[in-house]
C-alpha cells in the first residue's frame, strides 16, 4: 500500500504527499485571491459611493483599492501555476492524493497557527486586515446615510466658491461644487455633489459625524441609502474577519503554550 487513506495520518509516498501540498497550496492561493477580490469589491463600491457624492475618497484609500486589485491577480496567477504543476502529475497519483488533501488536518485555513504555507497564509490575511481598515474609515458612512434618512442633523450654510469637474474611466464626468460649510462657528472645505450658482450660500443637512468616508455630503434619500448599504457590507465582512482572527489569537496562544511547557520527564528505571 502506497499512502494511507485515514484522514490525518502521514502520506507514505513522497509523490503523492507532495502531490497533497501542492493541492493545498493551490488551496490557499485560490482562497487569498477570493478573499482580496471581495475586499476589493468592498472597497471600491465605497470609492464609488463617495464618488458620487461628489467627494473622491482620499489618495490613500485609492492606493487600498489598487493594492486589493494587485493581491487579487497574484492569487490568481499563482492559482493557476500550481494548477499546471498538478495537471503534470500522473493521473494516478492526483487519485490518492485529492481525497487526502480534502480531509487532511493542515489544510489551508486561515486561523490555522503556524500555517504549513506562510506565502499564500500572508497574503490572505493582507487583504482580511485591509477588509478592516475599509470597515473602519465606513462606519461613519453607516451614522450618516441612517441619520440623514431619519431626518437627523442639523441645517448649516455651505458657500458655493468654485466648480470642480472629476472624470471617472466608467462612469464619465461629474461636475460638483466646493466651498465653505459654515459649521461650529468655524468654516471648513465641503464639496456639494451638484451643481449650484456661485456665491449664493444655501442650506443643507451638515453630517453627523465628519470622519473617513463620512466627510460628504449628502443630497437626497437615493445616495444616503446606497451610502449606508455599502457600509454595513463592509462591517459585515469585517465581523467575519474579527471572528477568523479572535480563532487565529487562540490557535497562537495554544502553539506558544506547547512550545514553552517543558518536555515530560521519563520515568526513574528500578535496579
Amino acid at each position: 500500500m502506497r499512502s494511507s487513506s485515514q484522514p490525518g495520518t502521514p502520506v507514505a509516498d513522497p509523490d503523492v504527499a507532495a502531490t497533497v501540498r501542492l493541492l493545498h497550496r493551490r488551496q490557499g492561493w485560490g482562497r487569498a485571491a477570493v478573499t482580496s477580490f471581495i475586499a476589493f469589491l468592498l472597497a471600491a463600491g465605497a470609492s464609488s459611493s463617495a464618488k458620487s457624492q461628489g467627494t473622491p475618497p482620499p489618495f490613500w484609500f485609492g492606493v487600498i483599492v489598487i493594492l486589493l486589485g494587485a493581491l487579487t491577480i497574484v492569487g490568481i496567477v499563482a492559482a493557476v501555476a500550481d494548477t499546471a504543476l498538478l495537471r503534470r502529475r500522473p493521473p494516478a497519483v492526483r487519485a490518492q492524493a485529492v481525497p487526502l488533501a480534502a480531509h487532511h488536518p493542515s489544510r489551508p485555513h486561515a486561523h490555522h497557527y503556524p500555517p504549513r504555507h506562510q506565502v499564500s497564509w500572508a497574503f490572505r490575511w493582507v487583504g482580511m486586515l485591509l477588509i478592516l481598515v475599509v470597515a473602519v474609515v465606513s462606519v461613519p458612512g453607516v451614522v450618516d446615510g441612517v441619520a440623514y434618512l431619519a431626518g437627523a442633523g442639523k441645517t448649516v450654510t455651505f458657500d458655493p466658491v468654485s466648480y470642480q469637474t472629476d472624470c471617472y474611466v466608467r462612469s464619465g464626468c461629474q461636475t460638483s461644487t466646493s466651498g465653505i460649510l459654515e459649521t461650529g462657528g468655524t468654516g471648513v472645505e465641503a464639496t456639494w455633489p451638484d451643481v449650484v450658482p456661485l456665491g449664493k450660500p444655501i442650506q443643507v443637512r451638515e453630517p453627523v459625524w465628519r470622519w473617513g468616508l463620512g466627510e460628504a455630503l449628502i443630497d437626497n434619500d437615493g445616495i444616503a441609502v446606497a451610502a449606508a448599504l455599502v457600509s454595513l457590507l463592509m462591517e459585515g465582512a469585517a465581523v467575519v474577519v474579527m471572528v477568523y482572527l479572535v480563532r487565529l489569537t487562540r490557535n497562537w496562544l495554544r502553539h506558544r503554550r506547547q512550545r514553552t511547557a517543558p518536555a515530560p520527564s521519563a520515568p526513574a528505571t528500578q535496579t
